[in-house]
């Protein structure tokens, strides 16, 4: 190891610092430094003063003299290994003096030689060793490095934001689908539960005037039959003989003005309720006819003005959307699963709210062992298989509170999820100081978001599950898995929780 220290330190003894190869008639200047004699001579040709070509200290020409130090002749030089340190290829020259290429210029950005360095050309240039200028650029380099590095940071957070406003505005779409689907429904199911009632009450008319019709007809019938008897009685007198004739002649003879029809109303009072309910279907039909119209109206402007603001390739894809929207008719609001719940749970009418039920601070225990113990479970329906489904729910309670919500897979009978594998439990632990991304294999970094109403968005075909603050709309965390099973939404209250509300 000496040894090659011992010629590295002799070859840079021997080296001129000019041609950058071993000296050939070295002469040692004023400052001390070694070159070849031809070198330094050239450079005092393009020079008026002669100048050091490494300290830039003056030179006078008369006073080169021999090298003292370097006797040692260059075949020996060259036997300590110089060849094996020579790289194979000739070293770059300048094409117009045939010299090493030693310098560069920093306004130019050229290497020079010797003999360009001095020249004119370059003379009052800022120039430098090419090691130099490159160890230079090397600084410059890597503090662009370190700049481009953080640009690079800062577009992958970006970039992370962006997805993940996008996969919030996917969930907020699909959640106002819902939200039309089911205003419309409702709509759909007032306006049948309206003509099933006007239909009915003109029905149920209808049935009490044939009813009292009949009546009519039967009571009228029975009247004529009556006078029809009474008359065939006078025809038969009339045929009797004299004595028989005048018999009992005051029992039947004005027994005519004594009988009177007793003529009953056809359908009394139904032309009143008829008129009413002609009168109630009219303004009916007018408020339904006015809003029908209000509602063309306000949808050709919404769909002119929403068709003009489209491109050709968007207005493409909408006319695609029209034809083919199947995921519409599909989609469903989500319910809470009573089959699946903790019995001590308890439900709202519409299966939207569970509350749990807690006397004296203790919760049933006797019963069923907790799925996700402590919570106190419930599962949403319907499940997913494929496709998506997106829901909001809103948890009630005291400060302190605790709640999960989020995505089981199915599980066997009387299966607990802590104990399942693989994954199959992805949600989030709410409490009054934050939230906690968790499955039951793994527990997350503590997050400091609040939440009271959390939305939750699940991608079934890509395996993202994606949580929102439903108030502020911004994205809170993100699993992403690969689902092998159907899934459904999960619910988790703790004590300290009195309750949680689905929408829509």
């Amino acid at each position: 190891m000496a040894g090659i220290k011992q010629d590295s330190k002799l070859l840079e003894d021997v080296i001129c610092p000019i041609c950058m190869e071993i000296l050939q008639n070295p002469v040692t200047i004023d400052c001390g430094h070694n070159f070849c004699l031809q070198c330094i001579n050239q450079v005092g040709k393009t020079a008026e003063n002669l100048q050091c070509p490494l300290c830039k200290l003056p030179v006078n020409k008369n006073t080169l003299r021999p090298s003292e130090l370097l006797t040692t002749p260059e075949e020996e030089i060259q036997a300590k290994g110089h060849a094996e340190n020579q790289p194979e290829e000739e070293e770059p020259r300048c094409l117009k003096h045939k010299k090493k290429l030693n310098y560069f210029c920093e306004k130019d950005k050229e290497f020079l030689c010797l003999v360009c360095r001095d020249s004119k050309d370059h003379k009052t240039h800022d120039v430098t060793l090419i090691d130099e200028a490159a160890q230079n650029y090397k600084v410059q380099i890597e503090t662009q490095l370190q700049i481009l590095g953080q640009k690079d940071k800062e577009i992958i957070k970006e970039k992370k934001e962006c997805e993940e406003a996008t996969q919030v505005f996917r969930a907020r779409v699909h959640l106002e689908k819902l939200k039309i689907l089911q205003e419309l429904k409702n709509v759909r199911q007032r306006l049948e539960e309206e003509t099933i009632f006007l239909l009915s009450r003109l029905s149920l008319l209808e049935q009490e005037g044939v009813k009292q019709t009949e009546e009519y007809v039967t009571e009228t019938e029975r009247q004529l039959t009556t006078l029809r008897n009474y008359m065939e009685y006078l025809k038969n007198r009339l045929q009797a003989p004299s004595m028989e004739l005048l018999e009992d002649l005051s029992t039947y003879l004005h027994r005519d003005t004594e009988f009177q029809f007793q003529n009953p109303t056809p359908v009394p009072n139904l032309d009143k309720k008829v008129s009413e309910a002609k009168a109630s279907n009219e303004s009916k039909i007018e408020r339904l006819t006015l809003l029908t119209d209000n509602l063309t109206t306000e949808g050709k402007e919404d769909k002119s003005t929403f068709l003009n603001s489209l491109d050709i390739k968007d207005t493409k894809n909408w006319l695609l959307l029209q034809m083919n929207n199947s995921e519409l008719l599909s989609s469903e609001p989500m319910t809470l699963d009573m089959a699946s719940a903790d019995p001590n749970l308890i439900f709202s009418q519409d299966l939207k709210k569970a509350s749990l039920y807690v006397i004296d601070g203790k919760s049933n225990t006797q019963a069923k062992p907790r799925q996700l113990y402590p919570f106190h479970c419930v599962r949403g329906s319907p499940g997913l298989s494929s496709g998506c489904v997106v829901w909001e729910a809103e948890i009630q309670g005291p400060p302190g509170m605790l709640g999960i919500v989020g995505v089981v897979a199915k599980l066997p009978q009387g299966s607990q999820i802590q104990n399942s594998e693989p994954c199959c439990l992805w949600a989030l632990r709410i409490s009054s100081s934050g939230c906690q991304p968790i499955t039951n294999c793994s527990t997350q970094k503590n997050l400091s978001i609040c939440l009271t109403k959390v939305g939750v968005y699940v991608d079934y075909d890509r395996g993202a599950i994606i949580f929102y603050d439903a108030i502020t709309n911004k994205h809170v965390y993100t699993f992403q898995t690969s689902f092998d099973r159907q899934v459904f939404p999960l619910f988790g209250l703790f004590p300290t929780c009195r309750s949680i509300t689905l929408s829509p």
